[in-house]
């Protein structure tokens, strides 16, 4: 799957729960990748809290992509723990971005044709 700029919270959040994401599997962890960029871990600016129940080891926080793929490759991370705190953070990369391309005419106009040009090849798929 992927993301639209224009994806309603609801599809963000359902994606991501579909996102290949096997625990241990830090070679191949979309989720991860996505955590790193959005959240700034790759820059070494960034600090993603991950949100866990208390019998889940509670709340961890990360300045690192090397201390998220430990924990996760060690099974300290759970996978669902995990895409819970990537898709809240793509929802809001996703908000701010569809309501910049609403407040640019020029950008409007393309998502406008770009969603014209989709329906058009839907319909010449069905054919």
């Amino acid at each position: 799957e992927y993301f639209l700029t224009d994806d309603p919270k609801v599809n963000g959040k359902s994606k991501m729960k579909k996102a290949f994401c096997e625990p241990g599997n830090v070679d191949f962890c979309p989720p991860i990748a996505l955590l790193t960029y959005f959240g700034g871990l790759d820059s070494g600016a960034g600090k993603v809290t991950i949100s866990r129940s208390p019998e889940n080891g509670g709340d961890v926080t990360y300045t690192s992509k090397s201390q998220v793929e430990a924990d996760f490759e060690s099974g300290v991370l759970h996978p669902g723990d995990l895409k819970g705190c990537i898709s809240t953070i793509m929802v809001e990369v996703l908000t701010k971005t569809s309501e910049a391309i609403k407040k640019d005419g020029s950008a409007a106009k393309g998502v406008k044709a770009l969603k014209a040009w989709e329906k058009k090849m839907s319909k010449q798929k069905k054919k």
